[in-house]
C-alpha cells in the first residue's frame, strides 16, 4: 500500500481566491470538491482570509483616518497663518507661532516640509517687515501733523487765547483724516462737515466732523476753514504720506495674496507632499 501523498501548503493566494469565491455563494465543499482539498482545509484557510481581510481593512482604516486628521491638522494651521502673521513670535520660517496650540511649531514645520515651494513662506516673511514700516510711517506721521499745525506761524497770530481748542481740534480731527486718506477713504470736508453753531458775544461754537475745535469768533470761521484746506493739501504732498500709502498698498496685497494662497490649501483638504509627521 502507497504512502498517503502529503498535499502541498495552501499559498495565500490560494485562500484568497477561496475567500473570493465563497463570497460569491460557492460553498467550501463545493470548492474542495473541484480542487481536490478536503472542505475542513477550505474552511480554515477561508476563515484565515477572513480575519487577513478584516486586519488589512482594519489598518487601511486607521491609516485614512490618520491621514485625514494629518491634513486636517494642515489646514488649520494654514487658516490660523492668516490671523497670527501680524502677532506673536516669528520662527525660523518667517511664520507666526502661537506657543498656546500644542505641536504649533512642529505643524509650522510639517506644512513647510509639504510644501516648501509655495508662495505663502515669502508672503509671511514680508508681512512682518510691512506691519514694522506701517508702524513707523503711522508714527512719523501723526507727530508731523501735531508738530506742524501746532506751530502754523498764521493760526497762532490771529487766533486769540480764548479760541484755544482750534489748533488741538484741527490736530485731532487732521490726524484722523489722514489715517483715513492713506486708505483711499474720502473723509470729511470743509463745505458739509465743518458746522459752526452760534454761541454769546460774537463766538460760535466749531467743530469738524465729530471733532470739536471749542469757541471761535465768527470772523475767524472762514480762518479756519482755509486752515483745514491748506493742511489737507499739505499733508497729502508729504513724503511720509506717500510712503504710508504705498506701505499699506503692500501690506494689502501681501495679506490678500496671502488669503488666496492659503484658501487653495483649505479647500483642497488633501496637502500634496509629506513631511516627517506623515502616517505610514
Amino acid at each position: 500500500m502507497s504512502p498517503r501523498q502529503r498535499k502541498p501548503p495552501v499559498k495565500p493566494e490560494k485562500r484568497q481566491e477561496w475567500l473570493e469565491r465563497y463570497e460569491g455563494g460557492e460553498s467550501p465543499p463545493k470548492i474542495a470538491a473541484a480542487d481536490g482539498f478536503d472542505a475542513r482545509t477550505v474552511r480554515k484557510h477561508i476563515e484565515i482570509a477572513q480575519q487577513e481581510k478584516e486586519t488589512k481593512e482594519a489598518r487601511a482604516s486607521v491609516l485614512r483616518n490618520a491621514l485625514e486628521r494629518h491634513y486636517a491638522d494642515l489646514c488649520h494651521y494654514a487658516e490660523r497663518l492668516v490671523g497670527q502673521s501680524s502677532g506673536g513670535h516669528i520662527s525660523e520660517f518667517g511664520m507666526s507661532i502661537s506657543p498656546a496650540v500644542p505641536y504649533e511649531q512642529q505643524l509650522g514645520i510639517a506644512l513647510r516640509q509639504h510644501l516648501p515651494r509655495s508662495p505663502i513662506w515669502g508672503l509671511l516673511n514680508q508681512q512682518p517687515r510691512l506691519q514694522t514700516s506701517k508702524a513707523e510711517l503711522t508714527k512719523e506721521l501723526v507727530q508731523k501733523i501735531e508738530e506742524d499745525i501746532a506751530s502754523d506761524s498764521r493760526l497762532l497770530t490771529e487766533l486769540t487765547g480764548e479760541e484755544n481748542g482750534v489748533i488741538p481740534g484741527l490736530i485731532v480731527a487732521l490726524t484722523a483724516q489722514a489715517q483715513q486718506w492713506v486708505q483711499g477713504r474720502a473723509g470729511l470736508n470743509v463745505e458739509d462737515n465743518l458746522i459752526s453753531k452760534p454761541a454769546e458775544n460774537g463766538f460760535v461754537d466749531l467743530s469738524y466732523g465729530a471733532y470739536n475745535m471749542g469757541k471761535v469768533r465768527e470772523e475767524h470761521v472762514e480762518l479756519v476753514r482755509g486752515a483745514i484746506i491748506d493742511w489737507t493739501a499739505r499733508i497729502k504732498e508729504w513724503d511720509v504720506y506717500h510712503g504710508l500709502e504705498k506701505t499699506l498698498r503692500d501690506l494689502d496685497r501681501v495679506e490678500n495674496n496671502l488669503r488666496d494662497e492659503i484658501a487653495v490649501i483649505v479647500l483642497r483638504r488633501v496637502v500634496r507632499g509629506r513631511c516627517r509627521y506623515c502616517p505610514l
